[in-house]
């Protein structure tokens, strides 16, 4: 019976590959509320000056969470390719460059909205326009990290199912 007397490799192998699918599908689970449920809450308070603090609140633990999820999920996954042997391991491979490519995509992209709308009362002096135009804008960069999250889900997902038939 396979998995009985795993080898040290083989073990760490599936301890990686674990990681991943469970970091991936947090991760994209919580991208997608933000996306459908967390983002249009917030635009549909009833002021800006609300949006903004709403905002300041909740960033920084979303930030802190995602981006751990994003680093396990990526070099989890890295592990997991490098140490299998399965012919599908190419899977686990799209699986980390599309997480790597979160990591990558908010350093470019949402840092300097994130860094625009945190900077304590300067998002509200810009006025309300500023500040939906952004939280709008936000919100669809966080979306293609969003769909980015679900690819690497679907990779991961595939290579188990065709690991399993």
């Amino acid at each position: 019976q396979k998995g009985i007397n795993m080898e040290g490799t083989e073990a760490a192998s599936l301890c990686a590959k674990i990681a991943s699918t469970l970091a991936a599908n947090t991760l994209f689970g919580a991208s997608l509320y933000i996306n459908l449920v967390e983002t249009p809450a917030r635009l549909s308070l009833s002021s800006t000056s609300t949006m903004v603090d709403y905002f300041q609140a909740a960033f920084p633990r979303a930030e802190t969470m995602q981006s751990r999820l994003a680093g396990i999920s990526s070099l989890s996954a890295a592990i997991g390719w490098y140490l299998d042997t399965d012919e599908n391991k190419k899977l686990l491979l799209s699986a980390s460059v599309c997480m790597l490519f979160n990591l990558t995509w908010t350093k470019i992209t949402l840092k300097p909205i994130n860094h625009q709308l945190m900077d304590g009362n300067y998002p509200k002096q810009k006025g309300d326009t500023w500040v939906t135009d952004n939280l709008r804008r936000w919100d669809r960069a966080h979306f293609v990290r969003t769909m980015s999250s679900c690819a690497a889900v679907i990779c991961l997902t595939m290579y188990w199912i065709k690991r399993s038939l």
